[in-house]
């Protein structure tokens, strides 16, 4: 793994067709009718110097090689100014920016690698929590100043807001929610648990007995938590802890994603395949056309009209998407 990566933004000169781009058109026609535009620094040939090399941008050489590197050992700010990369072996995590790829901070206070982390909605200031999920089985909740543009702590040192104890096991995922004053965590082999913002252990939560392992979590604003454990086996569950549906995938499931107003569930996998679900009752709605190879992350845009993919080979797919196809109050227009 290169520990590349790029800013691609989104092309605010973007408007849909409803044909396919004619043959006469130019690839710079073409490109400026696509809603997002490819970084610069990618455009530079493989084959180029050295210099040109350089000039991508690298998280460094530092990463534990005991961590797989999932899409949850990053999260950027709202601003998307701000990177933030866990994995690396002096059991740190790191804030870079975006546009130089330059460290901005590290920080301390995990006693094993930190594995994962999770950003929380933001305040008025654009202020939030990040949580970080480590090998020494515990969570730490950290404030980002957005004025300051770092983490900050009680003094000039940054100090964790919480911890979070219970596991015994190796953390591999977490998310938080500031506006519900929540912590879900689940670790290797291990249960799920939630917490407060506070550091209380409200609850595990009770899987199907053959669902042995979480390894990734999405709680959407209105308390729906969806966990996929290994295998491709899904569970949704209240906040409350009450076991909603649980279904099995034949997929191993890379990542999910849950639509801003939770109604909808996003997956993908090793099968190249994205796939939308409704989380009430995990019924199957959609599966998108195949990818060339597995798909590690999704994202939505904050118009929640656009479903990316990021793809094992370094590739994005962007897939248009439209929620109102599947809720019934607008299925006559289809």
């Amino acid at each position: 793994m290169h520990q590349q990566f790029a800013v691609n933004k989104w092309n605010s000169a973007y408007a849909a067709v409803a044909q396919s781009p004619s043959y006469a058109d130019t690839p710079q026609n073409q490109a400026s009718n696509l809603p997002l535009s490819m970084d610069a620094v990618l455009s530079i040939n493989n084959n180029s110097n050295a210099q040109n090399q350089m000039q991508r941008r690298h998280l460094g050489d530092n990463f534990s090689q005991n961590l797989k590197i999932r899409f949850n050992c990053f999260v950027t700010t709202v601003d998307s100014k701000f990177l933030i990369a866990c994995g690396f072996w002096d059991n740190s995590f790191r804030v870079f920016s975006t546009e130089t790829a330059k460290i901005v901070q590290i920080i301390f206070g995990h006693y094993g690698v930190v594995t994962c982390l999770s950003r929380s909605e933001c305040n008025i200031t654009s202020d939030c929590y990040i949580a970080s999920g480590s090998a020494d089985c515990t969570v730490l909740l950290w404030h980002w100043n957005a004025r300051t543009q770092t983490i900050v702590g009680e003094g000039e040192v940054p100090t964790p807001r919480a911890t979070l104890t219970g596991h015994e096991q190796p953390v591999s995922s977490v998310v938080i929610s500031a506006e519900l004053g929540l912590v879900v965590s689940g670790s290797y082999g291990g249960p799920v648990l939630v917490h407060t913002t506070f550091g209380d252990l409200l609850r595990s939560l009770d899987p199907p007995n053959s669902f042995i392992s979480p390894e990734n979590i999405a709680m959407s604003r209105e308390g729906v938590i969806v966990v996929n454990y290994e295998k491709g086996n899904i569970a949704a569950f209240t906040i409350n802890g009450k076991r909603l549906r649980h279904e099995s995938h034949n997929d191993n499931l890379q990542c999910l994603l849950l639509s801003r107003d939770g109604e909808y569930l996003m997956t993908g996998g090793d099968k190249g395949i994205v796939e939308v679900w409704r989380t009430f009752n995990l019924a199957l709605l959609y599966a998108f056309p195949a990818c060339d190879s597995s798909v590690r992350s999704l994202a939505l845009s904050h118009d929640q009209k656009f479903l990316l993919a990021g793809l094992a080979l370094g590739s994005i797919v962007v897939f248009h998407i439209d929620f109102n196809r599947w809720h019934h109050e607008f299925q006559q227009r289809y």
